[in-house]
């Protein structure tokens, strides 16, 4: 290892985004300067604090966080303001991205890494560099396995719902550590992951029955979208399949009361729909966030469903206007 390693991540405030920044330290031997938690939509403004910023770093390493179309020409400005200071860009991703993103990115000197086959688990441990003496590739595959199972809902590991509920986007930056300190110490799991995810699981029983009573729904050309309140009890995976039981909807679309809108659906590329409003993620699964207006949000404190209303009205105008595409 040279002597100048040091480096700051950049990483989601999800399991998938701790996992990665877990596995990132894991490999690498060696304790960031800084750790960053942020959003795809806030990625800019963690971009300009760190280049307005006197950090003697030689790599900043960005994993599970995809290009925002909305906000990327400030991401490429602060990025060239970062690669100036001779700062080693790495960015790990395994969202859908546009070859236009990719190709300007590259243009400024940014090692990309986009694997769709995998979550971003999964995107480092196949590129990210290992300094690492003795890595157990046992706890690699593992943890590459468990957080893929959860974050890509295949669940075909029986970490997959247990690491989902781990790490949850309102936690605290304090739990987020926690858990990346000792996974990045070579820890799959222990015993209080385990209280944690109990705790939370019992909670989500209180949360499902009021998950009902926020649920709207409606047609458009044949498509049964349901927008439903997004639960604090519950991830908004497990808020969308359970909608999508409830009401056989073909979208789901779970919000928030601030305006973000993640977008669940089995047969819709609901991508292209997200991308429309300047978000993004994947074919079944993205997201994007959108303003409330005062008065629909005074509404909202006066009758039960005016955000919903707001937000399934954005929803269909959209579709109407750019169409479906059905996928298998």
């Amino acid at each position: 290892m040279s002597e100048n390693n040091s480096y700051i991540i950049v990483t989601h405030t999800d399991m998938d985004g701790v996992g990665s920044a877990a596995l990132y330290i894991y490999l690498h031997g060696k304790q960031p300067e800084k750790i960053y938690f942020t959003e795809p939509y806030l990625l800019y403004k963690t971009l300009q604090k760190i280049a307005g910023s006197d950090y003697e770093v030689r790599k900043i390493a960005l994993m599970d966080l995809g290009m925002n179309k909305e906000t990327m020409d400030k991401i490429m400005e602060y990025i060239r303001i970062i690669r100036g200071k001779n700062i080693d860009i790495e960015w790990f991703d395994h969202h859908v991205w546009d070859e236009d993103w990719i190709n300007k990115l590259r243009g400024l000197g940014v090692k990309i890494y986009i694997d769709r086959s995998t979550c971003a688990v999964g995107v480092v441990a196949k590129y990210a560099e290992k300094y690492r003496n003795n890595i157990d590739e046992e706890f690699v595959s593992e943890l590459v396995k468990g957080v893929c199972a959860g974050d890509l809902w295949r669940f075909d590991h029986w970490r997959g719902p247990w690491y989902l509920r781990l790490v949850r986007r309102h936690d605290d930056p304090e739990w987020r550590l926690k858990v990346l300190e000792k996974i990045s110490s070579g820890v799959l799991w222990d015993d209080e992951f385990t209280d944690k995810v109990v705790e939370r699981f019992e909670k989500e029983l209180i949360g499902y029955k009021m998950v009902d009573k926020t649920i709207l729904t409606r047609e458009i050309n044949n498509i049964r979208i349901a927008v439903v309140l997004q639960n604090k009890y519950i991830e908004n995976s497990f808020t969308a399949s359970y909608t999508m039981g409830r009401t056989n909807a073909d979208i789901v679309a779970v919000i928030s009361k601030d305006g973000k809108v993640s977008l669940r659906s089995r047969n819709i590329n609901i991508r292209n729909l997200a991308l429309a409003f300047g978000g993004g993620g994947h074919p079944r699964a993205a997201g994007f966030k959108i303003k409330i207006p005062l008065i629909i949000r005074l509404k909202s404190l006066l009758k039960n469903k005016a955000l919903q209303e707001y937000i399934i009205s954005k929803l269909t105008e959209k579709i109407r206007n750019i169409g479906i595409e059905h996928i298998e």
